[in-house]
């Protein structure tokens, strides 16, 4: 897959070369291959746990295994995607395509008790933080079962900061873990290169790392002063103070604004006023709206002419690929069941292709679309590259 740009503003091949070779480091690497490791185990003990060797003697779906378990009615989501890993990687099921897809047992898989050790082991050596990663795949494990029957809604409390006793699950699951806080520095070195100065509107800033790596950047660069307004917003009330503390001491002098903001809503009614902002910036929070494309034309009302989204997120590299944190994200109600699909740009829930940025943001009225670094590039180098930085410019009008 090629790099998607009509017309790129920085030079996208030296962005291309930093990250193969400084932002995807060789503990990433390996990291991102355990951690896949690992999720293979996890979900073999999960199928155990919930006896679908015995379920899946003959051929069913998702969503009837779902039912046949109790499960709340969105559930079957996880489970075909549950399913679909173990089929693609483990030969434990089959996978018979269609709509939908039906799975049959195929082998009981085996413990991986001293296997799942190892790679707690090989992660820990990694470095600081990266058993955070861990973590959080254990936490969806233990939590499954509770997650999808007992308590729908749980999930969605540790991920919107209503958890107060998980408030730090989650924030290590974003900032502790590198693999994952990666994607604020790939966004923050982007947009250094991208944003020539004036006001950033944050989306979804949650528990700080985008606001914290950009600045950062910015600060090492000498150019803060490029940033006149910053603006932080997100939907929760935890995370916006948690985040204002720890930026207010970090980066005093620049001047910054807290308010909340729904992206499922207009953005003029919680104080964006049209043609105000020169950047909407955002790190693994675009993708969640419920309407991508309403949400897209929101940020471009929000820019003045000439203004730029940045988007630094997660995505897929094909349709119906599962990422390992969906084992635990896939729990919430919300992560499964929000997104209003659409089979040109949302073809499925949570993370999208770089195709389906593309459309969605072209469909919104923006113009020079980018989906950055080159991934034909960085197939050859590390296949399992996951990060990608969208942005565009805001287009006179919209179509």
């Amino acid at each position: 897959m090629t790099a998607i740009s009509e017309r790129a503003t920085f030079d996208a091949a030296a962005f291309t070369r930093w990250c193969a070779e400084e932002l995807y480091t060789p503990a990433i690497r390996e990291g991102t291959q355990v951690l896949e490791l690992a999720c293979d185990i996890h979900l073999a003990a999960l199928y155990r746990q919930l006896s679908l060797n015995r379920l899946l003697g003959t051929p069913h779906t998702a969503r009837e295994v779902s039912d046949t378990l109790g499960f709340e009615a969105s559930s079957h989501v996880a489970l075909d995607a549950m399913l679909s890993w173990l089929a693609e990687r483990t030969g434990i099921v089959s996978f018979a395509p269609g709509s939908p897809a039906r799975f049959q047992a195929l082998a009981e898989p085996s413990e991986g008790v001293v296997e799942l050790a190892a790679l707690r082991g090989a992660m820990a050596a990694l470095g600081p933080g990266y058993k955070a990663a861990l973590e959080f795949l254990d936490f969806g494990r233990e939590n499954f079962v509770t997650a999808l029957r007992d308590d729908p809604g749980m999930m969605d409390r540790v991920l919107s900061g209503a958890d107060a006793e998980r408030y730090q699950l989650w924030h290590r699951a974003t900032n502790a873990d590198p693999m994952q806080d990666l994607h604020g520095l790939m966004g923050a070195v982007a947009v250094a290169e991208l944003f020539s100065g004036g006001t950033v509107l944050e989306i979804g800033g949650g528990t700080g790392n985008g606001i914290r790596h950009l600045l950062e950047v910015f600060k090492t660069r000498g150019m803060l002063d490029r940033i006149e307004h910053f603006l932080f917003t997100d939907v929760s009330p935890r995370f916006i103070l948690g985040t204002r503390r720890a930026i207010r001491e970090a980066f005093p002098s620049v001047v910054c604004d807290w308010k909340y903001l729904d992206i499922n809503k207009a953005f003029r009614n919680h104080g964006v006023e049209p043609e105000s902002v020169d950047l909407v910036y955002g790190v693994n929070a675009a993708h969640v709206a419920k309407d991508i494309v309403a949400m897209l034309q929101q940020c471009h009302a929000a820019l003045r002419p000439g203004g730029r989204v940045a988007f630094a997120e997660r995505v897929r590299k094909r349709p119906g690929e599962m990422v390992p944190r969906e084992l635990t994200l896939n729990l919430s109600r919300y992560h499964r069941t929000a997104a209003q699909r659409d089979p040109e740009y949302r073809p499925a829930h949570g993370y999208l292709t770089p195709r389906c940025w593309l459309v969605a943001l072209q469909r919104a009225g923006f113009r020079e679309v980018a989906i950055l670094p080159d991934f034909a590039i960085l197939d050859e180098v590390f296949p399992e590259h996951y990060a990608a930085v969208v942005t565009a410019v805001r287009g006179s009008r919209q179509t």
